[in-house]
């Protein structure tokens, strides 16, 4: 559970039914009713640990009110598709484009940046757009993660 909603392995010791009821609240939230949301802000604060508690209610909050990227695990399946379609589009047109890094162009722009000196806004404006692209590569990469996450069925830690 620590590797996919980064709640400390500490917080989850000795959690036991009422925790993990706590924990699917949490990453269902987003898509309940006002009715289903009190019931689970009831069993969220009946879990024991109040650090939980507080961590379970935070990842909450933030997926539900500020922005559901945060908690890639609250996102409903056809979202995360949708998600996953979008950077896929994205990499595809930078590809056709041809905007792309490579170590020869990541050399001759630290050529020319140490050749001047400086760094002129033609090599900032590069950057920034070598900087979008990986952004994108990594947020497509963890889409594709949790939704292999989802269609893979691990049964026990040692199997």
């Amino acid at each position: 559970m620590h590797e996919i909603t980064l709640i400390p392995h500490n917080l989850l010791v000795g959690a036991g039914e009422i925790e993990v009821e706590a924990l699917c609240y949490m990453i269902m939230y987003r898509h309940l009713n006002r009715v289903q949301r009190m019931n689970a802000m009831k069993a969220i604060h009946s879990v024991r640990k109040k650090a939980l508690v507080g961590m379970i209610i935070t990842r909450v909050l933030d997926t539900t009110y500020v922005n559901p990227q945060w908690g890639i695990w609250s996102l409903s399946n056809a979202e995360l598709k949708a998600d996953l379609k979008f950077h896929s589009q994205l990499s595809s047109v930078a590809s056709v484009v041809g905007i792309g890094a490579s170590v020869q162009s990541g050399k001759e722009l630290l050529g020319k940046i140490l050749q001047n000196k400086a760094m002129k806004r033609a090599n900032w404006i590069t950057l920034v757009i070598w900087g979008a692209i990986y952004f994108n590569i990594r947020e497509q990469a963890k889409a594709q993660r949790e939704l292999d996450n989802r269609s893979t069925l691990i049964t026990s830690k040692y199997y």
